[in-house]
């Protein structure tokens, strides 16, 4: 029998409460062990996506149709404290933002040991033992000094590193991956990037990653979700869809990146047409 899908998304609609569209009829699977992209401009609803399988929607927004599978288990069918119970068991996130996702009143080890033993119901010195473990996995030096540190005492890429090893730490079988560079510079971008691939690598973890960087999909993923306005434009393998792109919007999206291996290769912004035509053809799907 064949194994289910770590995550699958079926026909996923959310909507604010006024009934306006954010996810449309999203479809798509996240295999064990798979890096699974997300990629389209800001306000294409890739982060919509992480939070409904979470279960942290914004307030004001709903899930109006679908399902949500993880491990084949429908979420919709249990309670909402059975769901976070699910989720967390399953589930973790690496946050965009390092400085506002971690508590700027307590240390570095506190916040990574505490969900362990609440969440996870391991013995303190386990946790501690984990923490320290993966700290020191993600290239942190001094483990020791920085679960003693505040979040102000890190540097932006120190900050990431933690969030990471957070993650990490229960060994989940899923992380959403909430465009967890976009803070940062080039080099540390690279190096997260890689931190990231590694562990992922190691622990077999699925990972379903939102950028809006076709060039860190080609770094990190094997599949890829093209969005826009909250529509799935184009799913492929990674390669399949840098060697043809399928959809016009695709071609754009890969045309408007730069590289860093060809500096010399032109490249140019998604045309304002192309964005007009595609949004007046959604507005049109939703008067029928």
């Amino acid at each position: 029998m064949t194994p289910p899908s770590m995550l699958d998304i079926r026909n996923l609609n959310v909507a604010l409460l006024n009934g306006r569209p954010i996810l449309r009829d999203v479809s798509l699977t996240v295999a064990p062990g798979e890096v699974r992209a997300l990629v389209g401009e800001s306000g294409a609803g890739k982060s919509m996506i992480g939070k409904a399988v979470l279960g942290i929607l914004p307030r004001g927004l709903k899930v109006t149709s679908g399902e949500i599978l993880l491990e084949g288990q429908p979420l919709h069918d249990l309670r909402p404290a059975a769901r976070r119970r699910r989720v967390a068991e399953v589930a973790a996130l690496i946050p965009q933002d390092p400085l506002t996702a971690l508590n700027p009143v307590r240390r570095i080890g506190a916040q990574i040991v505490d969900p362990l033993i609440k969440i996870h119901g391991w013995a303190r010195p386990a946790a501690q033992a984990r923490a320290l473990d993966l700290l020191h996995r993600v290239h942190i030096r001094a483990p020791e000094r920085v679960m003693q540190s505040y979040p102000h005492e890190l540097s932006g890429g120190m900050r990431q590193r933690v969030l990471i090893a957070s993650a990490f730490a229960a060994s989940p079988r899923l992380i959403v991956a909430d465009e967890p560079t976009t803070a940062l510079d080039v080099t540390v971008q690279k190096q997260i990037l890689r931190l990231i691939r590694e562990l992922q690598q190691e622990t077999g973890t699925a990972v379903l990653f939102v950028t809006h960087d076709m060039g860190v999909v080609a770094k990190i993923s094997q599949q890829v979700s093209v969005l826009f306005q909250g529509k799935v434009m184009e799913d492929a393998p990674t390669q399949a869809v840098f060697d043809a792109p399928d959809h016009a919007y695709t071609r754009a999206l890969i045309a408007a990146t730069p590289s860093y291996a060809d500096p010399e290769r032109p490249f140019s912004p998604v045309p304002q047409s192309l964005i007009a035509e595609m949004s007046a053809a959604l507005a049109m799907e939703v008067r029928r």
